[in-house]
Parts: structure tokens; sequence; C-alpha cells
């Protein structure tokens, strides 16, 4: 009799201890559910990218980049050129002025032909700094056209609500690090500048 009384107790006990790790188990269980649940819902809603590490690995706005400087340093050393072959002009006016070898008359001619050219030389830098103004801006409205394009399909099968866009010094403070997909843009985005077949411009520009 004793012994059937233990054994009783013995199942008892087991079966406690079997319904008490059940039940809270299914507990953490259902609560780690929950909170993917959560954190996929927070993720298929709300993610960003940063900008600037974007742009700093994108191939396409490093090659547009690539070509705007060296039309910069062009456009530069072109006007450095002419600067110099001014500077030239006015020293050997003035040379020839303190030696006596041109009369007055002559003297306000060349004067005058001096500040004309030095006008020309003013405009001339201004039509530079405008010209690589509009580049600069071109080049920035097809980076951003192609990267609206992209995230437009990235977005296709993901249904991402909000993309926000994080720049040193921006709107966004602080973000969980699983939100950010500027690598996988990234990726996505070099990928499909490097299947772009050559253009000709490019081939010219690179037998150049």
């Amino acid at each position: 009799m004793k012994n059937i009384s233990l054994y009783l107790n013995i199942v008892l006990i087991i079966a406690v201890t079997l319904l008490y790790i059940d039940r809270f188990s299914g507990k953490s269980e259902k609560a780690d559910e929950n909170s993917n649940e959560i954190s996929n819902s927070v993720s298929t809603e709300i993610v960003y990218l940063n900008i600037d590490s974007l742009l700093n690995g994108y191939d396409y706005y490093n090659d547009l980049k690539t070509e705007l400087i060296k039309e910069q340093k062009k456009l530069e050393s072109d006007l450095n050129s002419k600067s110099k072959s001014l500077e030239r002009k006015a020293m050997e006016f003035q040379q020839k002025v303190e030696k006596h070898l041109v009369t007055n008359d002559q003297a306000q001619g060349m004067q005058q032909q001096l500040m004309q050219e030095q006008q020309n030389l003013l405009r001339l830098k201004e039509q530079m700094q405008m010209q690589l103004m509009e580049k600069e801006q071109n080049m920035n409205k097809n980076i951003y056209t192609t990267l609206n394009e992209y995230l437009t399909k990235y977005n296709k099968d993901l249904n991402h609500k909000l993309i926000l866009s994080n720049t040193y010094g921006g709107n966004v403070l602080l973000a969980q690090e699983n939100l950010n997909i500027t690598e996988k843009i990234l990726a996505g985005l070099n990928q499909e500048y490097q299947n772009k077949p050559v253009t000709e411009e490019k081939t010219n520009d690179e037998n150049k």
C-alpha cells in the first residue's frame, strides 16, 4: 500500500512538473513569436539607408564624379593659362610705358584692350562656374532618378511603407541597425550598373 502511494506521488510530481514546463515554455515561445512578429512588422514597414555611405560606394556616382573633377581641372587649367597670358601682357604694357616706347594714344588703346580682355576673362570664369554647377546638378538628378527607380523595383515585393534617408546631421538621430538596408541597396545598384551595356559615348571616352 505504501509502495502504491509512493508511486502515485512520484507520478503526480512528474505530471505537475511537465505541466509547469509546458505552460511557461509555451508562454516564452509565444512571447518570442510575438516579438518576432513585431520585429518583422516594423522591419517591413520602416527601413532606412545612409546616403553618405551609399554614394561613397556607388560606382556610377564615383564615375560621374571623376568625370566632373576632370572637367573642372581642365577648365581651371584653361582659365589659369589665359590669366597668365593676360598678366604677361599687362607687364609688357607697363614696361613699354615706363620706357616711353609707346605714345599716349597707343598706351590708352593698349590699356582699353587689356581691360576688355580682363572683362572677357571674368565672364569666362563665370561661364565655367555655371557650366560645372549645371553638370553637378544633372549628375545629382541622374543619381536621384536611378536610386528612386531601383528602390521602386526593390520594394515591389517587400512592401516597405517608408524608406528613410539617413545622413550625418539629418533628421534620423537613432535607428536600429537591422533596419539599415544600405548594403543591400548598394550591392544591387552596383550590380545593375555593371551589367548595363557599354554605350557608344562611354566607349569613345575610354578610347580618348
